[in-house]
């Protein structure tokens, strides 16, 4: 069962001294985004959206939650955990068949044929969702993926969630743009995924990092994390990103199956 370390169902942030008495092998959740939807004009939580304190690698490799010199990536794991109002088989208010995380990332970097704003999955994947196909993700009782290399714990851990993922992104200095910060963002929504019906978009929260350009032979600085921001509502960019997406396009009020 994971330990899911926050002082209450919705608080905001994890209490920081706890940091340095805690293992890498529990969930450490930095930021907490409450899930809700609109039933009959009243807002109706569904649960919580749980963003662990963020690591660093190099290259997915030498994982800390302390920044070396070399680091170039950052690594977040997002779990859902529904209440009694959003569980499949409690109230499940908003009538869902599974729930689903989305993510998109914008880039500042050099780009060959390809568009600033993407759904953030691989081009030869079938279906829009993180949660899903060859991307690192969990489902109720799991354990973390496999590959530890670039996760700040050795081997596979438990953990526990409605749905979850693992993101480790890094761009490689040849990306960069001479002068210029590296930037990345990205915006993680839950979606309420329905067989029979339209999909809806649920909250999400926004986050990513940057690295600070300073020339010379190290070119650009380790990652600084950029800390979560809870959105009730997919972001505009986000909606337009899904829907014109050129690998896959994600139309979620209509059956894109």
């Amino acid at each position: 069962m994971t330990k899911l370390i926050f002082p209450t169902f919705l608080a905001s942030t994890l209490l920081l001294s706890l940091f340095g008495k805690l293992t890498a092998e529990e969930l450490l959740v930095a930021k907490i985004c409450p899930v809700k939807t609109s039933i009959s004009t009243k807002q109706t939580h569904l649960g919580i959206l749980a963003f662990s304190k963020a690591w660093f690698h190099s290259s997915r490799s030498q994982a800390s939650y302390i920044a070396t010199d070399n680091a170039t990536g950052v690594g977040l794991e997002i779990h859902f955990f529904s209440n009694i109002n959003g569980q499949l088989k409690g109230r499940n208010q908003a009538k869902c068949d599974k729930y689903r995380m989305l993510q998109v990332r914008k880039s500042s970097i050099n780009l060959v044929n390809e568009n600033i704003n993407q759904l953030d999955i691989p081009p030869e994947n079938t279906e829009p969702f993180y949660d899903g196909e060859n991307l690192e993700h969990g489902r109720g009782n799991h354990y973390t993926p496999a590959d530890d290399q670039d996760k700040p714990w050795e081997g596979q851990v438990q953990r526990s969630s409605t749905v979850a993922i693992y993101d480790t992104p890094y761009i490689s200095d040849a990306y960069g743009v001479e002068g210029e910060d590296i930037t990345i963002m990205f915006e993680t929504c839950v979606v309420c995924e329905r067989e029979n019906s339209y999909d809806q978009l649920l909250s999400c929260g926004q986050w990513g990092y940057t690295r600070e350009y300073i020339g010379g032979f190290t070119g650009w600085t380790e990652p600084e994390f950029i800390p979560v921001s809870c959105q009730n509502n997919a972001s505009e960019t986000f909606k337009n990103t899904i829907e014109y997406n050129e690998s896959l396009s994600y139309h979620y009020w209509i059956n894109w199956r």
